[in-house]
Parts: C-alpha cells; structure tokens; sequence
C-alpha cells in the first residue's frame, strides 16, 4: 500500500513527524520489489529510505521528500529445528523473543524489551548489558536497488556497540559494495532450553523494563550511548536535567536517558534539549554524550 503526504508521526515510536511524500507498506518481499520498480521507473519519487518500527528514529517536523518504504509489515518468521529462526526485517523483537521462548529456545530473552524489528536490530546492533544482535546473528538477506537478493554473513557487518556497517546508512551510499541494499530477512541462531525458565525470563526481563523505564509515554528509548565504563541516564541525573521539560518533550523523571512526548512535542524540542544536555554533561564531566537515536534534518530529502 502507498499513501501519499502521510504524516509520518503516525509511523513514529515517539510520535513525532511531518509529512512524507509517499509512504510504502509493502506486506511481502515481491511488494517491495514492485517499489522499487515503480522508483525505478519514475512512478515513485526518489530518493529511498527505509524505515522499520521507528523505535530509535527521530523524524523531522518538516517532513521528508521522497519515498519512504516501512517494512514493518513484513513480519513473518520461523523458529526451525536446533535453535535456529528466520525472520522477516520487520519481525518485532518482543514477538519473536516471547515465541522462542515458547519453543524452548534459548538465546533470544535480552530481545523482550527492545521495541524494534529485526531490520533495524541488525543495523544498529541492538541489545542490552546482557547480549547485542551480532551474538546471534547468522545472516542477513539483502535486496539491491535491481531487485537482486544476496546473503550477507553476520561476519561482514562490522559490527560495534550498537553500530553495523548499516548504520548511518554508509551500506546505502555509491561505491559500497552493498550500495543500496536493504535488509529484508536474517537468520538468527539459539540454543536449545527449558520452556518454562526461558518463559519465566521473558515474564522477568519485561516487567523489570516496566518498572525502570517510561513505557506509558512515547519516546524513543534510550537517547545517548553509555560511554564506557558509566551511565548516560546518570550522567544526565547528577547533571539536573532529570525531569526537565521543554515544548512538549520532557526528560523522564523516571530514567534520565529517555525522552519521552508529552502529548504536543516537536523533533526541534527534542533536539535542544538534547544540544542542552550534551553540552552541560561535557561542562560538568567532561564527558561527550553519543546520540543512539538517529536523527534526520529538518526537510531534509529521505535518502543520499
């Protein structure tokens, strides 16, 4: 499906977001594919980005010109024998965590309170203190803007805290040799374990996430990188900005590294208040804060 001027807060986890030209929601592989036919072919307006969830993604207020293709409606996945499961890009991690689980597969329980897909967990190595997505990435599947499908080992991907080659689209940019792949499937790996531990987990991993973090307001989870060896969300507490409110965005009084939308909150606010939090942390620290949310500029078009 494709909607043409789609505010693309309603595709934001924070819920934040101007227009998109045209917004695609293919539901299956060979809907992608007739996509980015009819980009190639002059049907869709370029640039191209993709998106999954949106969980870690700051949209602009302005809008983004261009096509935006969500695959969060390619969610499919299989949980195989010995430990392995294939997944769509936009399978939902808590899902797929819970489902494992089920099965007694174990492996996949740090997954239960990451709020993304599969795509976007790959791409910015998502995961915890416990386990990141390279620890149980096998593969992923590839599709090129010609439509041609390849398999990447998880050993390609350069992974680091929560970066990939994927990240900041350097996979996306000419002359990569993955220039213009997306994500649209990988190949995870666990190992086999007790139905009931293994669930018991998932019902533990989730309730201490609703315990320690925002989860009744929109945000985008956690803001900065831990720089090593110490806490973003602690640095930014003993720095007084805990609970600071600015237009519609507030510092969750709740877990000082989240974010959260109050209701009317503009990416502008978010912004600032990050530029205001960096630049008071390094004041008082002199530690500089990494973003782990990827923001896009203002009108900015939705791709190089």
């Amino acid at each position: 499906m494709i909607f043409p001027d789609e505010p693309l807060s309603r595709h934001s986890a924070i819920r934040i977001g101007g227009p998109a030209q045209y917004l695609a929601l293919p539901g299956s592989l060979p809907a992608l594919l007739e996509v980015l036919e009819a980009v190639s072919c002059g049907k869709l307006p370029g640039p191209v980005r993709y998106i999954g969830n949106a969980s870690n993604l700051l949209f602009p207020d302005g809008g983004m010109a261009g096509t935006l293709i969500s695959l969060k409606r390619m969610s499919g996945f299989r949980i195989l024998d010995g430990g392995v499961i294939e997944a769509d890009a936009g399978a939902y991690l808590p899902r797929l965590a819970f489902h494992a689980a089920r099965k007694g597969v174990a492996g996949f329980g740090f997954l239960s309170g990451i709020p993304g897909t599969v795509g976007g967990g790959v791409v910015m190595n998502a995961g915890t203190r416990s386990s990141e997505m390279a620890d149980v990435l096998l593969e992923v599947r590839v599709v090129d803007r010609t439509g041609r499908i390849r398999t990447l080992s998880g050993s390609d991907l350069e992974f680091g805290y929560r970066s990939s080659l994927f990240q900041e689209n350097r996979a996306l940019m000419e002359g990569s040799p993955y220039g213009g792949c997306v994500i649209v499937g990988a190949t995870l790996s666990g190992i086999s374990g007790d139905p009931d531990s293994l669930m018991e987990e998932w019902v533990n991993l989730r309730s201490e996430r609703s315990r320690t973090q925002p989860l009744s307001l929109p945000s985008l989870g956690s803001v900065f990188r831990n720089p090593e060896g110490c806490f973003s969300g602690r640095l930014i507490e003993q720095s007084g900005w805990k609970g600071h409110l600015r237009g519609g965005i507030q510092i969750s009084p709740l877990h000082a590294n989240f974010f959260v939308n109050t209701g009317r909150g503009l990416a502008r606010d978010f912004r600032e208040l990050m530029d205001s939090v960096r630049e008071s942390v390094y004041r008082g620290t002199g530690v500089l804060l990494e973003a782990e949310v990827e923001l896009l500029p203002d009108l900015s078009p939705a791709s190089v």
